[in-house]
């Protein structure tokens, strides 16, 4: 099994400080994991014991052991479908062959996405999204506010104390009155940082808010305020940077918080359903299908 599969299936116990180590690890997998002991603790935070500790956690001799494991994944990884469509990004790719092969690198990215985050971090994630005894507040930039607004609108159907912020900056700043230890951001930064978001985030946590934050592998700055960190690639073959792996993980919380509010969460979606259906919001009455066909009776006018 791959180091990687191996701190993100659960079956490594990690300390608070070797999981610092693997978040850093995976972050960057496996190139971080490539560096010296002092280099890798330095990226993770942790001191050098640390390192030397959490690669004998995961059964290796040494570091020299450990890293020679990771020189025969990448060896691997040369001839797998990831390492041919790295190979292949610099090349035009045939106009009548762009949709085949952007949908295969988004199954590569997925595949890669799922051992990005330890499932130790997903599970804090959906732990803290279901505490009631938390106020949850989503925020995004110009494209990743879509995921946000996605996030808000399942959970808010789940559980209650769920806000979208919205608003311009100064609306921001004095929503910034009513946040303290009772509260999750939940925030999603991606490369080209939005400093808004982070502004606005950072003075969330200074008032003593929990972070979930969702963003690439190089990581927002409000990394350091992050209590889980949920990095996904966002490199394909397109010039813009892709949220297909990032959706992935939000459907992924999306699963985990119904699963974990099943016992109390159908009652409130009933409900929801019922007042939706008093105002006349959706129509969920069957319909024939428009696409069939008319009978030929129909035809003749009949």
């Amino acid at each position: 099994m791959a180091i990687r599969d191996r701190l993100t299936d659960g079956s490594v116990q990690l300390t608070p400080s070797e999981l610092k180590v693997a978040r850093a690890l995976l972050a960057d997998y496996p190139a971080a994991g490539l560096n010296t002991v002092a280099q890798l603790a330095a990226l993770a935070g942790v001191s050098g014991p640390t390192v030397v500790r959490f690669v004998s956690r995961l059964g290796f001799d040494g570091f020299p052991h450990f890293q020679k494991a990771l020189l025969s994944e990448v060896q691997a990884r040369m001839n797998s479908p990831l390492a041919m469509i790295d190979a292949g990004k610099a090349a035009a790719v045939p106009q009548e062959q762009i949709y085949r092969e952007v949908i295969r690198s988004y199954v590569v990215m997925l595949q890669a996405t799922s051992g990005m985050v330890p499932a130790a971090d997903f599970d804090t994630a959906a732990r803290l999204v279901t505490d009631p005894a938390l106020r949850l507040h989503f925020i995004g930039g110009r494209f990743s506010g879509y995921l946000a607004g996605m996030l808000w609108q399942h959970l808010r159907q789940l559980r209650g104390d769920c806000q979208m912020v919205n608003g311009n900056g100064p609306d921001r700043v004095d929503s910034l009155i009513d946040i303290g230890r009772r509260d999750l951001i939940i925030a999603f930064d991606y490369r080209r940082y939005q400093v808004d978001t982070i502004q606005f985030v950072t003075a969330a946590a200074e008032r003593g808010a929990q972070v979930i934050l969702f963003t690439d592998p190089w990581a927002s700055p409000l990394a350091t305020h992050a209590k889980v960190v949920l990095a996904a690639p966002v490199e394909g073959l397109s010039p813009f940077d892709t949220m297909v792996p990032a959706l992935a993980q939000v459907e992924a919380l999306i699963a985990a918080v119904t699963m974990r509010l099943s016992a109390t969460s159908r009652a409130r979606i009933a409900e929801i359903e019922a007042l939706r259906s008093l105002s006349g919001i959706t129509d969920d009455q069957p319909v024939d299908n428009p696409m069939k066909m008319p009978r030929q009776a129909d035809q003749a006018g009949e």
